[in-house]
């Protein structure tokens, strides 16, 4: 099959497209013909081999962890999925990834693929779909509270802006200032971020933007809660006097299931910025390292 190998750590040179065996689904597992893939800003720190000591990867590597597609084939055990059905896939940083023709992943990081969405769309929700969400679950969100997000009109931001909406409670967007109006349109309710608080004024916040995380600390009440994606700087909290939860998104079907479906009601939307082909993985990943305002996918 064809695959974006990254043959070593380092700049996108690194990339070759090339062909490697199609994989065979074992027990519990799916393969999934690959239609669209999304590159995170994640993918460009394994590229450059700073999560090497922890995610060592088994050169040459497939990267990619979100990914939507057909399923291709299902293994011993497996109920609940067919050949041919629509779906999305949450991927491992394991070097076995979604930027291929076709991939392997356990059943239980698996959802159906409503047909209201596109590969695209449905590539581009999935963790960061997952993170908005367990980012206000790590907080215990109910209805009537006052949240502040930090990175609002991030892929991130705007999951837990539409969960937190779902759940009857109120988000405030924290961005730059040039954003204001388009973050008060999405949240109902927003704040320039870049300036410090003069007081704290609220008990939930969820840190998605790490250049002003310790903005947002500064706006957290004493004995208030934090749910950071991003680290914590140094010496912005060095009395703990707020609590600070360091979340990182886990595989979760069910959560991945009510994305999908606010996704397909039109409750949520990614933006997707720029759209690749597969052999244009460095490209890609050169427009997440811009800033891309937007969700960067590949068209396999």
């Amino acid at each position: 099959m064809k695959a974006a190998l990254l043959k070593s750590y380092g700049g996108i040179e690194q990339f070759e497209i090339g062909d490697i065996p199609t994989p065979k689904p074992g027990a519990g597992e799916v393969l999934i013909k690959i239609e669209a893939s999304a590159v995170n800003p994640f993918d460009l720190i394994l590229r450059q081999g700073f999560m090497a000591q922890y995610i060592p990867l088994p050169l040459p590597a497939v990267l990619g962890g979100d990914a939507a597609g057909t399923v291709s084939e299902i293994g011993e055990g497996v109920t609940g999925f067919a050949v041919g059905d629509r779906v999305v896939a949450d991927f491992s940083a394991n070097g076995k990834g979604a930027h291929a023709e076709f991939g392997l992943v356990p059943a239980t990081s698996v959802a159906k693929l409503p047909t209201a969405l596109t590969f695209e769309q449905g590539a581009a929700l999935v963790k960061a779909g997952l993170t908005g969400r367990q980012t206000v679950d790590a907080l215990g969100i109910k209805a009537g509270d006052r949240v502040l997000i930090s990175g609002a009109l991030g892929s991130v931001g705007r999951a837990a802006i539409q969960y937190i909406h779902q759940i009857g409670a109120k988000p405030v967007a924290g961005v730059r200032p040039e954003r204001l109006n388009e973050a008060q349109e999405l949240a109902g309710e927003a704040l320039d971020i870049t300036v410090p608080a003069e007081s704290p004024t609220f008990d939930y916040a969820i840190s998605a933007a790490a250049p002003v995380a310790a903005n947002l600390i500064g706006h957290v009440k004493d004995g208030g809660q934090i749910a950071s994606i991003v680290p914590v700087p140094e010496g912005a909290n060095t009395d703990k006097r707020v609590i600070i939860h360091e979340l990182y998104h886990r595989t979760d079907a069910a959560t991945l299931d009510a994305v999908l479906d606010a996704a397909a009601r039109g409750a949520l939307v990614i933006p997707i910025s720029h759209s690749f082909q597969l052999e244009e993985i460095g490209a890609a990943q050169n427009a997440v390292a811009a800033g891309a305002q937007g969700k960067v996918v590949l068209k396999h």
